[in-house]
């Protein structure tokens, strides 16, 4: 994940246990997660977390795009986020560009 640092979306974890942060610490660097991640069932029900851990990508619209419940593998991360970069990118490149008006002298 460190090499897609920058791009325009957010890999989100949400755990419907109550752990707590040093916990919930341990096991993501123990995991090597580098994503941000909650442990909260207030988290979880407001975000209709129907299994734990759930995860989410955000879009730079910040619409969800995806979501799986339980770790679907590195494997199934990686296509979703192409798949959203690649759609991304070609939609700002049909994006029209917009020429600044000249500075008022």
């Amino acid at each position: 994940m460190k090499q897609l640092a920058g791009k325009p979306f957010a890999l989100l974890g949400v755990h419907g246990f109550d752990y707590p942060p040093k916990k919930l610490k341990a096991v993501m660097e123990k995991e090597k997660l580098n994503w941000r991640s909650w442990s909260s069932r207030d988290i979880a029900v407001k975000w209709s977390a129907r299994g734990t851990p759930t995860y989410y990508v955000i879009d730079p619209k910040g619409l969800i795009r995806f979501k799986w419940v339980g770790y679907p593998g590195a494997k199934s991360i990686d296509t979703a986020l192409d798949e959203l970069l690649k759609e991304t990118e070609a939609s700002t490149m049909k994006a029209p560009i917009k020429a600044k008006a000249p500075a008022k002298q």
